[in-house]
């Protein structure tokens, strides 16, 4: 599998991106090559050819389609007219600029998908086909609101010579990274008419419907993806999680806030009760000293920074200065003074008030500071849940295309945005509707989106009102069998995961880490047949679909992993 980068294109700036949802979907045997490297004997060396939006030259696009007739496959993401009129479509010239995507699970190909229609934020172009073509299509885009009669085509596949290619008619990364970063314009703006403290869910106000904030969007454009990818070339993948079995984790958070240590205590046992554990996030002038923090990790939990400015207390943050001028100072002495007073490294972090800057020079910052993951993006009023489109860990990316080193989690409530009694971004819900809401989202992530979710919770809230809701969460999760981890566990598997490869060849694959992991699962869909291997193997049902799974326990950088499969004819 091949995915092209086109450089310096600003039409192709998100093929970055895309490269890091495919490792995020498990696809880690793809390729990278520029644009410029095109050629044929290039394409015939890859099973599958990913195009980003990208310019073409007359010559590329005739050896694309030379490669589709000999029987390669290809996706391609908003192609050239001259590219989609080759492949069987006719330009109509005239598009939508956003809409809703409905994905037809009818086709066999997309039976088990979830089937919710989900945001598309960024331009679709339309198409349509003769009768005499070997076209079907996947998905349509609608304008909210409307019936069947203005739909277009958002994703269609077509057979060429021996050959076949799927053609979105939206930019998929762009779209991602609008549904899970927010609209850009609303940079260091409030505009939902809260406490005038500019948070990441400024930037969703206006572009995310009520509606769709339980959906996890981002996530149902990625499994699309996904999907598509198994059916035109059917390879291994790597499952979001350690063990086949886990279907969901839930990420816990705690903000210090100036809570007392019986407060810190009361949270602490109800996280023991459950073998949970907890990354808390400590505040200048906290309560706590090193042995209190020696003493909870020992048990298991995290401790880092939660960056607040000098005269921030619980009840007084208002500033004279604009904040936009200071966030960036306030997080580099935070840490620094997190890591000179407690001795130890700041890997994930959450501000106080979540406070925010720009629409990714926060997370730059970040970055340049050494941290590896924030989770800063919490569903504030009037959102709950899904704010992000995703519970998926996911690196930022700028508006000109560029990764940042630093992995946006999405947190998806605390319990001073459901019933606190007073606050003003409160819905002031009581226990019961708030438990019904979130045991909801709970009970999809597991059964349905197979997405994390990541929750927070105060220990001076924890010990005054809030225990009821966060405990029937914890409870709920143990449920459906989701472990309770620490948001720096999380960090420590994703980062592991990503550094995961897989390499192809003609009986199987093998699988390569770069970093000691207690355990690793590798999804073969049904094309690949049964595994052959000396890792644990089993089956499970994952978007309607009966997976061979196999796991390996105690992964050492420098072995490799083997597999192989009944089916395994090759892939490239």
């Amino acid at each position: 599998m091949l995915l092209f980068h086109n450089a310096g294109e600003a039409r192709s700036r998100y093929s970055y991106y895309l490269a890091e949802i495919l490792r995020m979907e498990g696809f880690v045997d793809f390729s990278e090559e520029d644009i410029s490297a095109l050629d044929a004997n290039l394409l015939g060396r890859h099973d599958l050819i990913i195009l980003p939006r990208a310019a073409l030259s007359r010559a590329h696009i005739g050896q694309l389609v030379d490669y589709v007739q000999d029987g390669g496959r290809l996706i391609a993401f908003q192609p050239e007219p001259q590219l989609a009129g080759e492949l069987g479509l006719r330009p109509t010239f005239r598009g939508l600029d956003a809409g809703l995507l409905h994905i037809n699970t009818s086709q066999p190909a997309l039976q088990g998908l979830c089937s919710e229609p989900v945001q598309v934020l960024t331009p679709a172009v339309a198409w349509s086909w003769d009768a005499a073509e070997t076209v079907s299509q996947l998905a349509v885009i609608r304008p909210p609101g409307n019936g069947t009669e203005e739909e277009t085509p958002a994703v269609v596949s077509t057979e060429v010579g021996r050959g076949a290619a799927v053609l979105f008619a939206y930019d998929l990364p762009y779209t991602v990274a609008r549904l899970r970063q927010g609209n850009p314009d609303h940079v260091d703006l409030c505009f939902a008419g809260l406490d005038g403290i500019y948070r990441p869910s400024e930037l969703f106000v206006g572009q995310l419907p009520l509606e769709q904030m339980l959906i996890p969007q981002a996530d149902l454009h990625t499994a699309l993806l996904a999907r598509l990818i198994e059916e035109l070339a059917p390879r291994p993948r790597l499952w979001y999680y350690p063990h086949a079995e886990q279907s969901s984790v839930l990420i816990m958070t705690s903000d210090d806030d100036w809570s007392t240590l019986p407060q810190f205590e009361t949270l602490l046992d109800g996280l023991r009760r459950r073998q949970a554990r907890c990354t808390f996030y400590v505040v200048p002038n906290t309560n706590l000293t090193r042995g209190h923090i020696e003493a909870w990790e020992a048990e298991g939990h995290t401790f880092s920074v939660h960056p607040a400015l000098e005269a921030d207390t619980v009840r007084q943050m208002k500033i004279e200065e604009p904040q936009s001028a200071l966030v960036g100072p306030m997080l580099a002495e935070n840490i620094e003074r997190y890591q000179r007073e407690f001795g130890r490294p700041v890997r994930t972090v959450r501000q106080h008030a979540v406070r925010w800057r720009g629409y990714v020079d926060a997370a730059r910052d970040l970055s340049d500071l050494g941290v590896r993951m924030d989770l800063n993006y919490i569903a504030v009023s009037p959102f709950l849940g899904y704010m992000c489109g995703s519970g998926r860990p996911l690196r930022f990316v700028d508006e000109a295309g560029a990764l940042i080193d630093c992995f946006q989690q999405p947190t998806h409530w605390t319990e001073e945005c459901l019933i606190h009694p007073e606050f003003v971004f409160s819905f002031k819900w009581p226990v019961e509707r708030a438990l019904e809401e979130t045991g909801a989202i709970i009970r999809r992530a597991a059964r349905r989106y197979y997405t994390p979710v990541a929750l927070n919770s105060h220990p001076v809230s924890f010990a005054t009102y809030s225990s009821p809701l966060i405990e029937g969460n914890w409870d709920t999760a143990v449920a459906e069998g989701m472990p309770i981890l620490s948001a720096d566990d999380w960090l420590d598997w994703t980062e592991s995961r990503d550094q995961l490869r897989i390499t192809l060849d003609a009986a199987g694959a093998t699988l390569h880490a770069a970093s000691p992991l207690p355990a690793a699962t590798i999804l073969l869909p049904p094309a690949l047949g049964a595994p052959r291997t000396t890792g644990q193997t089993g089956r499970q049902e994952r978007w309607g679909r009966r997976y061979a799974t196999i796991s390996f326990s105690d992964l050492a950088p420098g072995i490799p992993y083997r597999f192989d499969y009944s089916n395994g004819e090759g892939t490239k």
